[in-house]
């Protein structure tokens, strides 16, 4: 997998070329974030005035249809959910997507501007509570983008990655290898090879099913909320495709899924959901499998990203507790 992080100012040239394709004045472009994009803050600097967020993609990650299907979706939720997300905003020539090429390698880079959204992430309430109202509240939005989307025709044209088992910990993983992890030992790669069996053995028996498996955002955590008084606003849709319902779950636990206090936010998490969907017996059984599915998933992310600051931050202690839960995990179901 190609690493974001070796060529920065690349990203940064392409971000002002597809700003300057707006119908902006002088517009000039700030990085807020690298991850499988980048993305910039595209603002006016000599008013600071707000335009717009731009993501510029990795190429070789989405596809034009990919990033057609993403436009598709965000119309959907703002018109058929009482959520709130950022609508695309299209350039100069009327086109969502821009498609900037880079001569020097032969490489185009798909753009997307969206609405610059007010409010403050859900990772900055420090209440004391906050984390189990956080999570009630990251199920109950869940649920509901995943009502629309059972009820939505549309899905049947969207072109998206299906976040299934062998795309997230198989041989040829969608984010890479979990093996690569730098800490790996043979004794951990052992006990991880056995968990990915059981964990293929038991999806596989769960199935698919337009009740459990359908489009997903994929990445639902409380970094991806803003609150803004009564408006709840969903941001970052890049991993968003096809997988199980609970896989929303687990994501909203990435990185935090050896605390202490996780079955009270899964309950929490579960009560939010309920006032929108039900939720069976059968799915609760298979949380556990969900959330270990992840974070071996997040392995092979951190493998490929690792020459990243925030990542190797991500890294520290992330493998002692990975083992906790594989160790579990396997007295529970090997």
């Amino acid at each position: 997998m190609a690493n974001n992080f070796e060529n920065p100012e690349k990203f940064a040239e392409i971000a002002q070329q597809a700003a300057e394709r707006y119908p902006f004045e002088a517009p000039a472009v700030k990085l807020l974030a690298f991850s499988e994009n980048a993305t910039y803050l595209v603002f006016n600097p000599h008013t600071q005035e707000k335009y717009c967020v731009l993501r510029v993609g990795r190429p070789g990650y989405h596809t034009l249809e990919e990033y057609e299907s993403e436009i598709s979706w965000l119309r959907q939720i703002n018109d058929y959910t009482p959520l709130v997300v950022a609508n695309p905003i299209p350039a100069a020539d009327g086109s969502f997507i821009q498609q900037i090429p880079d001569e020097a390698t032969a490489t185009i880079y798909f753009c997307v501007a969206t609405e610059f959204l007010t409010g403050q992430t859900l990772e900055n309430d420090n209440a004391p509570d906050a984390a189990v109202r956080h999570f009630e509240t990251l199920g109950e939005i869940t649920a509901y983008l995943h009502r629309q989307t059972e009820i939505w025709n549309g899905t049947k044209n969207i072109k998206r990655f299906h976040w299934d088992t062998e795309n997230m910990i198989g041989e040829q993983a969608i984010w890479g290898n979990w093996k690569d992890y730098p800490e790996m030992t043979p004794e951990t790669e052992e006990k991880i090879t056995q968990c990915c069996a059981i964990i293929k053995s038991r999806l596989d028996k769960y199935g698919k099913n337009p009740r459990n498996y359908g489009v997903i955002h994929a990445d639902l955590r409380d970094t991806n909320i803003l609150v803004d008084g009564d408006d709840i606003k969903v941001i970052d849709f890049d991993d968003f495709g096809f997988g199980w319902h609970l896989h929303d779950l687990a994501s909203a636990l990435t990185f935090i899924e050896d605390r202490e206090d996780v079955p009270d936010l899964v309950n929490a998490w579960l009560d939010g959901y309920r006032k929108v969907l039900p939720f069976t017996d059968t799915d609760f059984v298979e949380i556990d499998t969900f959330i270990l599915q992840r974070r071996i998933q997040m392995l092979a992310w951190m493998a490929s990203h690792q020459d990243s600051t925030p990542v190797q931050g991500y890294m520290q202690g992330y493998m002692e507790g990975t083992m906790e839960l594989v160790d579990r995990y396997l007295r529970l179901f090997a």
